[in-house]
Parts: C-alpha cells; sequence; structure tokens
C-alpha cells in the first residue's frame, strides 16, 4: 500500500494556518461543550475581584449522596501513613492551613455537618511532585475517588476544551526578538466556586494540627487541582476577564490573553521598539503599548 505524502506546500499552509490562530487539530464545539459554555455564560458573576462560576454538572446526580464514611476510611489509612513521616504531616498542614488562610476552604458550620442541603460530597487528599521539581508539593483533591460505585467525576463535564494549542502559543512565541514570560498564581483557586456546590468538595482535616483528635469538616470555596472542569472553567474565566476588560486596555493586551496563554503560562514575544530599557538593564515594554 502506497502512503500518500503531503506536498510541501500544504505543510507550510498549516504551518502559517495555526500560527495564525487557526487551531486545526482542535474539534469542533459538541452540544455538551456549547451546554457547558451556556451555562457558564448565564451564570458568571464577579465577586471582590473574582469569577464565581457553577461547576458543570450532568442532568442526573442522583449517585451523590453523603459518602462521609469512606472519606473517614480513607482519611484513618492516611493518618497512620502521616503518623510515621514528620516532614509530609508538616507538608500537608502547611497546604491546608495556607487554603484556610487564603480564604480557598472554609471550616463547614457545625449545624450544616449533618444537614441534609442536597448533593454532598468528600474528597479525599493526596499529594504529587513534579519529576523536575522534587521540592514542591502539589495539594490534589480525588474527585475520581469511588463510594457505592460512584464517583464526583462521572458527573461532571470535563470538556469544553478552551486551551490555547500549544503550537500555535510557541509559533507566535517565536515572532519577535524579545521575549516575555509570565504565569497566573494558583490558576484554579482565582475562580470562585457557586455557594450551592460547595458542598460537593469537602474533605477532613485536622484543626488543631493533632492527628491523634477528631477530623473537622472543611469545604473548598474555589475550584481545585484534581476536578476535571478546573482546566476549562479556568480557561472560560480567562478568556472572560480578557473580553470583559476590552474597553480599558488596548487590544494587544486583550489579545496576548486571548492568545499567547497556554493555560497558566503567558508567553509572549515582542519587538525592541514595545520595549524601554532602564538604567539598570531592567527590561519593561512600554505602557502605550499595552494600556
Amino acid at each position: 500500500m502506497t502512503v500518500p505524502v503531503t506536498s510541501l506546500e500544504t505543510q507550510v499552509d498549516r504551518f502559517w494556518a495555526v500560527d495564525g490562530g487557526q487551531q486545526l487539530e482542535k474539534p469542533a464545539m459538541s452540544g455538551e461543550d456549547q451546554k457547558v459554555l451556556a451555562l457558564w455564560a448565564r451564570s458568571v458573576v464577579l465577586t471582590n475581584g473574582h469569577y464565581e462560576l457553577p461547576i458543570p454538572f450532568r442532568s442526573n446526580t442522583t449517585g451523590l449522596h453523603d459518602n462521609r464514611s469512606m472519606a473517614e476510611k480513607r482519611l484513618r489509612s492516611f493518618k497512620r501513613r502521616l503518623g510515621k513521616d514528620d516532614s509530609l504531616l508538616e507538608s500537608y498542614r502547611s497546604e491546608v492551613n495556607n487554603l484556610v488562610a487564603k480564604g480557598y476552604a472554609e471550616r463547614v458550620p457545625e449545624e450544616e455537618i449533618s444537614a441534609f442541603l442536597g448533593m454532598t460530597w468528600y474528597l479525599p487528599m493526596f499529594n504529587v511532585k513534579h519529576p523536575s521539581k522534587p521540592d514542591k508539593f502539589r495539594l490534589v483533591f480525588d474527585c475520581v475517588a469511588e463510594s457505592q460505585g460512584y464517583s464526583l467525576k462521572k458527573y461532571i463535564y470535563k470538556r469544553p476544551d478552551l486551551t490555547n494549542k500549544l503550537l500555535g502559543v510557541l509559533l507566535r512565541f517565536s515572532q519577535e526578538m524579545i521575549a516575555i514570560m509570565a504565569d497566573i498564581e494558583s490558576m484554579f483557586n482565582q475562580l470562585r466556586i457557586t455557594p450551592e456546590h460547595r458542598n460537593v468538595l469537602r474533605f477532613l482535616w485536622w484543626t488543631d494540627e493533632d492527628i491523634a483528635q477528631k477530623p473537622h469538616f472543611y469545604r473548598m470555596t474555589v475550584h481545585l487541582f484534581g476536578g476535571v472542569w478546573s482546566p476549562s472553567c479556568a480557561g472560560f474565566a480567562l478568556r472572560r476577564t480578557a473580553l470583559d476588560q476590552s474597553s480599558r486596555f488596548s487590544s494587544l493586551a486583550v489579545n496576548t490573553v486571548l492568545d499567547n496563554f497556554y493555560a497558566d503560562d503567558c508567553l509572549k514575544s515582542v519587538s525592541s521598539e514595545d520595549v524601554v530599557v532602564s538604567s539598570d538593564n531592567f527590561v519593561r515594554c512600554r505602557e502605550e503599548a499595552f494600556v
């Protein structure tokens, strides 16, 4: 069998089409994708400088019962591991305390712990480490943990994929002489959860940091690492930020947010005409180029 060879001209056309923003590899929006976008478009609220968005649940969520017993069992097993590793315990303490201090998580009021509040779900936690960053600790909530055959992941739409294609971002990044890189700190945590959905993001932890005592009940107030919907939710909020602020900033600034981000990383290149070099050799963009 002879395999057809794509002509050089066709390859070049595809190269520049992607670079120009026509993301050929990305599939068209499905009916489910459009449903999620419509949900967020009519539900999004800006509160204290942060967008508040609901979790994109599927219509049937009857399996999301109160799985507290499963979470308590997982925590007992987890406690034995923590009791043998003081360094690991301190890392978890630090991360949970940080979530609470920044308002990303909150104690569940006593009167709500056992009350029927509709959907309620508890999430076990674990940590992941990047091979090239062994000292960095990242807390992740286990959205695929099952209880009686159900898991949170099964009831939530994962798409739409609103992330720019990496190839297009890199090609645009290579166009000019001067490179600028930035990222969004804790991108998912910058997005608030609609209050009525926060009880499906409960977790157990020890407030007094003594794991010999009974754990307390917490819930996330923001979208989280481990949420299958979080990347698409963050992508929606990022694009919404650019469009909502388009009257305040230049088209260059808006297009930078729309076209030069890959997830939470911004890769931008500019010409020498668009930068100013100060006396200490610090390079910054001309304000008029973005504002």
